[in-house]
Formats: C-alpha cells, structure tokens, sequence
C-alpha cells in the first residue's frame, strides 16, 4: 500500500515500530499533493520545505526518546480560518489574501502539542459563507465538492492527507464531507475552541474535523476537545483516545424531514436502505417527524448567520464594498436590516426547537438523517444545500456524515447520524456499529 493510503491511526502503528517514518508518510502526501492537486485544487497554502522540516524535527524526537503525543508525525491539514502564526491565513478572499496573524488558534495550538504535521492550509468558500472557491471533488472534478471547508474535505477524500479541520455554521463540515466520500463531524456545541478561528456567527459556529475511518475522528476529537476560557463559549469535556462499545441493541428514529421530497431519489433510496439493513440487523427503527415549531427553522438560521455576519465582517464590507461577492453583501445587508428584536425572537426561537426535540432522546439513543439532497451538484458555483445539515447546527447537537456507497454518477451518497447535545461519545460508538452494519459501502476507493 502506498504511504499516503494510510489512515492516521493505521500510520501511527506503523510510526510506534518504527516501520514508518514521519518524513516518509509526509513525503509520499507531498508525492500525492504533486500527482493531485492540478486536478483537485484543495490547497490554499502549502509550503514542502516546512512540511518535511516539521517531519524531520518528528523523527528526531521519536529517536532521542522526547515525550511523544498523540498525533505524533501525523499531517493534518488546516481550514484557511484558522489562524497559523507561520502559515498566511487568507479567510477566503482576496481582501484578507497573505495575511499573517501572530497566533495559531486553539485548534492548531493543541495539533501542535500532539505532535501533528501541520500540512498547510485548505481553501475555504469567501469568509467560510459565500462565494465558492477553487476546489473540485476528487472524484469528479466537473462537481463541487461542497462548502464551506471545500479544500479540507477534498483533500482527505484525495488522500492527500489523513486528517483535515473544518468549520460548521449551516452545514460546511457535513455536506463536504457527504460530496466528497468522506466521514466529517460536526461536535457539539461549545465541544471544541473556536479561538482563533474567523467568526461567522457566535451563535452558529462549530469546529468540525474530517477523516477516513471513525478511529481517527475519535482520536482527533480526543486532541481537540476540551474546555478553553478564550472561547466563552467552549465548555467541552475530553473524549477518550479510543471508541467505547454500545453495549445493546441502538434505537434509531428515522427522520425523512419536511424537506424529503426535494431530494434525488438515489439518496432517498439510500437513506431508507440504510434503516431497513440497520433494522435487520438488530437496531429498533421507527419513524420519527420534525416537531411542529421547526417548520421555520431556515428563517431562524438565516436571521442568526445574517447579524453574525454584519457584526463581524461589516467593517470590510464598508470597506471594501464590491470586493465582497453579491451574495455576502446581500447576508450583511439583510443583518443590518434585522434588527435587535428580529435576533432575540431567532435566539428564543432555539430555544423553542430545543424543548420540541427533547422528548424524542427518551426514545431513540440517534436520529438518522439525509445530510445532502443528492450527490455533488454540477458545477463550482453551487456548493449545495444545508437544509439538512442546519437543524443540527443551530441546536448544537452531535452529527456525523457517513459515506454509504455511490450514485448512478459515481459520485459518493452519505447518511447523517445525530446524538443528543453532549452526547458525542455515544453518538461515536453507536456510529462504530452502523458502519459495521453497512459494511464496503462505508468505505469508498480513493479518486484515480
């Protein structure tokens, strides 16, 4: 098997023993970055000197016998909203192109301290919102690879590189991740630090990681979850290093949503074979509706992402007005137009979906969900719908995109699970047993 091929915890083994070294696993992704990226376009920053200068200081300290931590010579890629004090961190547009922070966010401070690769930087929609960026889907390039955190999805998808981060605040982790074959996670609310991270809004926004098998989300999840006073929002607790057994048979609601008939009959199909296999082989599955009060649960996230727009990126678009794409100036523009009132009925709103939710967890241990209308549209400019990511989002509950096989077209179809708030443990290991249960068709070949 070629290096690059590797997941991160099968290259961790091989790293332990000595049968890999770092600068060898960085330098067969490099070989993959060269062989790919012309086609693929995940990259917006990499730098090959500081990749295998990062490498080589690994395998010194694996030889001089230096504490290792967990990631230990393992690339990572890194969404272009978080800031890299050694990396430019460009947000996605022109306006902000180059620029260099003095800081590594939280996220990239903890990769760091476990010994990871920071690979470089994975291109991002314009202010992880708008305007769509470079990249393709690997395994079609004339399709998008879904946005937000377009390069990072892409780029794990293309082996380029096991591990990658994200953000979430409609649906930028699930839906790539979903287009691109992929598993991403979206944790709960507060799971993980978003210092450092460009906001979008306070509200909404969620670091999200991405991966080729469940082993390496729980592990990077371990490293990067966990409480951080500069985030005031972040209260997260720690994960274990390695996934915990269900212990019984899971209860799984199947939620078809208000928004089902908008879907590609290849992913509706996939969605309801899914449960009926699931079923057979043990789960209890029953059918479970959206409450009533979520019938307006797009306005409330639209409210929500427009004023988190225009409090934090109103300043550039006074600025630098028609640098910012049509679509970004309309959000801000509807923010400003909002108002204080607007926000609070959004913020009760929540609040409202929540209590509506709450007596479905006393019955079913995850939802299971679609996570995208369809495979990968056509096209760059049209990332996709997060329709059936941004219920999950504003209630800041626990997801995770699985791959389940491919379309007609080939290109990937994916399921979503959903866990209680808090719940990211459980919903992980009940995710163990789904993708046992759904066998190959959880694990797509790479792209030619």
């Amino acid at each position: 098997m070629t290096l690059y091929h590797l997941t991160a915890s099968e290259a961790i083994a091989q790293l332990s023993t000595s049968q890999l070294s770092s600068l060898d696993l960085a330098q067969s992704c490099l070989a993959r970055v060269d062989q790919r990226e012309q086609a693929v376009e995940a990259w917006q920053y990499l730098n090959p000197d500081q990749v295998v200068e990062q490498a080589i200081a690994c395998d010194l300290a694996r030889a001089t016998g230096t504490p290792l931590g967990p990631l230990h010579g393992i690339p990572v890629g890194i969404k272009d909203i978080c800031s890299t004090v050694d990396m430019p961190t460009g947000w996605g547009t022109s306006i902000h192109a180059g620029q260099q922070l003095n800081y590594d966010a939280a996220v990239v401070e903890r990769l760091r301290a476990a010994g990871a690769i920071i690979m470089g930087k994975t291109v991002s929609t314009e202010y992880a919102l708008a305007r769509a960026g470079k990249t393709r889907n690997p395994h079609h390039p004339n399709h998008t690879p879904g946005g937000s955190s377009s390069g990072s999805a892409a780029a794990v998808a293309d082996r380029m590189v096991p591990l990658a981060l994200g953000s979430q605040t409609g649906g930028s982790v699930l839906r790539p991740a979903a287009y691109c074959g992929v598993l991403g996670f979206k944790p709960s609310f507060g799971a993980i630090s978003r210092f450092g991270v460009m906001p979008v809004c306070r509200d909404l926004d969620h670091v999200g990681v991405f991966a080729r098998s469940l082993a390496d989300i729980t592990l990077l999840c371990s490293v990067l979850i966990g409480p951080d006073g500069r985030d005031p929002d972040c209260t997260g607790s720690g994960m274990p290093p390695h996934l915990t057994h269900l212990g019984r048979s899971p209860r799984l609601g199947l939620v078809r949503t208000s928004a089902w008939s908008e879907m590609d009959p290849e992913a509706q199909a996939t969605l309801v074979d899914s449960g009926e296999k699931l079923a057979r082989a043990g789960a209890r599955v029953t059918e479970v509706s959206m409450p009533s009060p979520w019938a307006d649960y797009l306005a409330t996230i639209d409210v929500l992402m427009a004023c988190g727009a225009a409090v934090n990126h109103g300043q550039d678009y006074d600025r630098h007005g028609q640098a910012l794409s049509l679509q970004l100036r309309q959000v801000i523009e509807r923010g400003r137009r909002y108002g204080s009132l607007a926000y609070g009925a959004a913020r009760q709103a929540v609040v409202n979906y929540s209590a509506a939710l709450a007596p479905a967890w006393a019955e079913v241990d995850a939802l299971i969900t679609p996570v995208i209308t369809g495979p990968a549209p056509q096209g760059l400019d049209d990332t996709g719908s997060f329709k059936f990511c941004g219920p999950w989002t504003l209630l800041g509950l626990p997801a995770l995109s699985i791959p389940v096989g491919r379309a007609k077209n080939t290109l990937p179809l994916a399921i979503q699970l959903v866990g209680p708030r808090g719940a990211d443990q459980a919903l992980l290991a009940l995710a163990d047993w789904v993708m046992a249960q759904l066998g190959d068709a959880c694990h797509l070949a790479p792209p030619a």
